[in-house]
């Protein structure tokens, strides 16, 4: 049965399937765009960890009934896919932090004379084009002093406010490609970059047992009924999700900007933004949670138990105040 054939009975088959991983790997290696998190390359797994997303995304059914619509043969269907496969990796990036720093530096280095791109990596204009070190603790290293400058955004701004402005991404990824020797991938900037701003990854205090600590003691008793272990669990998983100064502006939720950006060691602007960003995860977190309302509140109080056991190290660390 022909590609054409299989979406016109409603089923995508072995051969749409086969097209489909043909394409996502074709626009994904041309189009420069990041394989799925957890993949360093568009190697086999990639490509079919983007097409079982591609094939369970909501918007789906939409995209395959357009294109049985639309198209007249197998070739059309071919040339058709490759924009629909060319806007779902657009969105799909997006949808994680570090897929949209990718989005964010490949479109402020693109308008910069002094980058290009190399085989898909980016590289000083004058500097070497081979592939530099990748290493992310030299990386991190590297730019660990470099002053971050967020655009002002207005608080009912309909859109997300950019993590830091164009010359902060420019001078970023320069200094980047400097100590790497070398091109890097979008992907190993927008890490490295996402270490520095504290989005992309896990906090600095957040690992395995980052919230045993013995004021938790009462709320993880052996006493507590099934509803109750439950919303623990998720709140705990939400905070999780918060690195160290979105946590901090949701353990005061009555503190204004102004009076929380002293705690943060930011600007009040900044500080705006971060709270705002806090709020962002803990919607989408919790947006089919029956018990939202709940494991919100949950989420702010476990907040709060954090920040106050907070130790001199890990708040040196993120650069803020006690």
């Amino acid at each position: 049965m022909s590609v054409l054939a299989e979406l016109r009975s409603g089923a995508a088959g072995d051969e749409f399937t086969a097209l489909l991983q043909r394409t996502i790997r074709a626009v994904g290696v041309a189009r420069n765009f990041p394989p799925p998190e957890g993949h360093g390359q568009w190697d086999i797994d990639a490509v079919g960890s983007a097409a079982a997303e591609f094939m369970t995304d909501s918007q789906t059914p939409r995209r395959l009934t357009d294109l049985a619509l639309h198209c007249a043969s197998d070739q059309a269907v071919r040339a058709r896919l490759q924009g629909t496969v060319r806007n779902f990796l657009a969105d799909l990036g997006r949808r994680t932090p570090i897929g949209k720093l990718v989005v964010r530096i490949n479109d402020v280095l693109t308008r910069e004379s002094g980058f290009v791109r190399v085989e898909g990596r980016w590289a000083r204009d004058t500097g070497p084009a081979a592939a530099g070190t990748d290493d992310p603790d030299r990386l991190s290293r590297a730019i660990q002093g470099h002053t971050v400058v967020v655009p002002a955004w207005g608080h009912d701004a309909a859109r997300e406010a950019p993590v830091a402005d164009r010359s902060t991404i420019v001078n970023l990824c320069g200094t980047l490609l400097d100590a790497a020797g070398g091109s890097l991938t979008p992907r190993a900037l927008a890490r490295a970059i996402g270490h520095r701003l504290g989005i992309g990854q896990a906090p600095v205090s957040a690992d395995v047992n980052a919230l045993d600590h013995p004021a938790l003691g009462d709320t993880a008793g052996a006493d507590r009924t099934g509803s109750e272990a439950l919303r623990y669990l998720r709140a705990i998983e939400v905070v999780a999700e918060l690195n160290d100064r979105e946590r901090l502006s949701v353990a005061w939720p009555e503190y204004t900007v102004r009076e929380l950006s002293p705690m943060l060691g930011v600007s009040a602007s900044q500080s705006h933004l971060i709270r705002r960003r806090a709020a962002a995860v803990i919607q989408a977190e919790l947006l089919d949670d029956d018990d939202a309302e709940g494991v919100a509140l949950l989420v702010i109080e476990l907040c709060r138990r954090w920040a106050l056991t907070m130790d001199t190290d890990t708040r040196s660390a993120v650069g803020v105040a006690r």
